[in-house]
Formats: structure tokens, sequence, C-alpha cells
């Protein structure tokens, strides 16, 4: 009878604990459902969703750091960016591609110093990296 009442208590206290974890695995899951996609990692390693203004598909230049000041989007592969007036004076960048990684070069036509980023992630400060402080990203190609 001891091991009945015992077996009573406890199977409502795991059920409880379980809906709880059920609950809060829902409630931290739920944002990136409502948003469609899973939220991509960042190159400062947190996580966060594609800045709302920058397309599917896209690479997109902010004039502001953290993603501020409109993005100005490119698609496809660019030997000068500095015809785009989002890139002649980027702070900030965010990958929101579909297939690959894009390499960045701090000269046009491919040269310069080259970074890669892969897709779904962003620099939030392009002052944190020395080689683009001074000539900004120039170029892009897709699939790095």
């Amino acid at each position: 009878m001891e091991g009945n009442k015992l077996m009573n208590f406890r199977t409502p206290l795991t059920l409880a604990t379980a809906a709880v974890a059920l609950g809060t695995g829902l409630a931290v899951a739920a944002p990136a459902a409502e948003a469609g996609q899973s939220a991509p990692r960042t190159s400062a390693a947190s996580t966060q969703a594609a800045p709302g203004d920058c397309p599917r598909q896209y690479l997109c230049a902010y004039p502001q750091n953290n993603y501020g000041g409109g993005a100005g989007p490119v698609k496809d592969n660019n030997t000068d960016l500095r015809k785009y007036p989002k890139f002649r004076h980027v702070q900030s960048l965010f990958n929101n591609g579909t297939r690959c990684g894009v390499y960045l070069f701090s000269q046009p036509n491919y040269g310069g110093v080259k970074h890669s980023l892969a897709r779904g992630d962003g620099y939030p400060n392009l002052n944190n990296i020395p080689e683009y402080r001074t000539t900004g990203v120039q170029s892009n190609r897709w699939c790095g």
C-alpha cells in the first residue's frame, strides 16, 4: 500500500515536471517558428534572426553598426561594390543568402584581403575587422 501511495505522488510530479520542461522548450522555439526560419548564427557568436529589411538570397550592407540605417542589398557577384551607396559607407553586413557563403574583398575585382561570411552570418561592426576599417568591402563573390 505504501508503494502505491508513493507511486501516485511521483506520477503527478513527473508529469508536472515534463509539462514545465515541454512548455519551456516551446516558448524558446516559438520566435523562430513564427519567423518561419531557424535563427541564424552571427559572427559575434550571438543567435539572432536576419535583419528584417534584408531580403532572402541577398548580401546586405548597412551604413550604421548593428544593421542600422536601412539595407543596401546585392544578390550577384560584384567586381566593384562602390557603385552602391550603402557599400561606399558600409558599417555592418549580413549574408541572408539561401545557398552558400559569400567572399568579401577589400579591393575591387576580388583583390586585397578576403574574408568569408557564412550563410546566415553577419558582421554587426566592420570596425572590428582592421582590413575593412579604411577600405570597406569593395567586391564580393558568392559560394565562399
